[in-house]
């Protein structure tokens, strides 16, 4: 009896680790796109990203922009 416990214990508990790495997350923005630039030009200015980052990410907050 202790044995099929634990089986189904162990069973239940590696099913739900499997679970967990299933799925993809999604992340939503729903600034402006003024508001995007600002916040990106506030992390330059204060350390966060360096000069190469800032442009990465700038120029694909501007697509973005430019699709909707």
């Amino acid at each position: 009896m202790t044995r099929l416990w634990f089986a189904t214990v162990a069973a239940a508990f590696c099913l739900s680790l499997a679970a967990c790495g299933g799925s993809r997350a999604i992340a939503q923005n729903n600034d402006t796109c003024g508001k995007q630039l600002i916040d990106l030009q506030a992390a330059l200015n204060s350390g966060a990203m360096t000069q190469a980052e800032y442009d990465r990410a700038r120029a694909e907050a501007i697509r973005r922009c430019d699709e909707d």
